[in-house]
């Protein structure tokens, strides 16, 4: 309609607004078929909450922007609505990095250097200078996150990952995280408010973590298709699971600082496809 309106100004510069809503008939009619597919007016006022709905996240994603969220989607649902939302495992990780930099993004770096052809004559080295660190939140806020992250492990739902890496003279290594259950389906409803159908889309587990002030990550159990239906495991099988992986990391974290750079680490036990966000307990 936008385009429409455009061409018919251009043609008709002093048209007002009877003649445009003349005019336009044809095409608003057009525009709107997709509300007209049923006659239930409960159905079309269904469809046009919907669209409300989606303008209003529109804007709450930009107050949320404003004030240093970091993402560029929000996940539209009730959880979000009262100030919580579910993300990928992956942006779950990049939020902890955020938490542990003092509010500070990093960009996140797979690839550092491609080198080809060594020792012929045609040998490249390419390497990777990622963009400047950008401030996406106020050091208050990371540190007020960072003390309820640091809480969840030690009297919370991921008290079993508390002092899992220790440092070389024995002394334990603060870990903090949030843990994640999503059993995620879709349902149908009758008007009386009564299950009809319940199908069962997948089943995931999550827990994002940091480990110290240098390490960070996401470990993701994850169950796809109809089959997850079969299975009722909690965040606590990814707490167990980031436990069991300790000695791996043990190593790594008791190096010398001078030759430990920060990483990501992102365990994911999912199958192939992207998991539905989680969510959070």
């Amino acid at each position: 309609l936008e385009l429409w309106l455009v061409r018919f100004l251009q043609d008709h510069p002093k048209a007002g607004r009877t003649e445009m809503l003349g005019a336009s008939t044809l095409e608003r009619q057009e525009v709107y078929h997709w509300l007209f597919k049923t006659s239930s007016t409960q159905k079309q006022n269904t469809r046009i909450r919907i669209l409300l709905e989606e303008d209003a996240f529109n804007c709450i994603l930009d107050d949320w922007r404003s004030l240093g969220y970091p993402f560029g989607q929000l996940v539209p649902s009730y959880a979000t609505a009262i100030g919580s939302s579910g993300d990928r495992p992956d942006a779950l990780a990049e939020l902890i990095g955020i938490i542990v930099r003092n509010g500070v993004r990093v960009p996140t770096v797979r690839v550092e250097r491609l080198h080809f052809a060594a020792d012929t004559p045609y040998e490249t080295n390419l390497s990777f200078t990622p963009p400047a660190p950008e401030r996406v939140l106020d050091p208050e806020i990371a540190a007020t996150v960072r003390r309820a992250l640091l809480g969840v492990v030690e009297h919370g739902t991921a008290v079993r990952a508390r002092d899992s890496f220790a440092l070389p003279n024995t002394d334990p290594l603060p870990v903090g995280g949030k843990t994640g259950t999503g059993d995620n389906r879709f349902e149908r409803f009758g008007a009386d408010h009564r299950l009809i159908e319940s199908r069962p889309v997948d089943r995931t587990a999550t827990f994002v973590f940091f480990i110290g002030d240098r390490f960070f990550g996401t470990v993701t159990a994850y169950v796809p298709g109809a089959g997850s239906a079969n299975y009722h495991f909690t965040s606590a099988l990814a707490v167990q699971l980031f436990h069991a992986l300790a000695p791996a990391f043990q190593p790594l974290i008791a190096a010398p600082d001078a030759a430990m750079p920060t990483r990501q680490t992102s365990t994911d036990g999912a199958a192939a496809g992207t998991p539905l966000p989680p969510k959070f307990d």
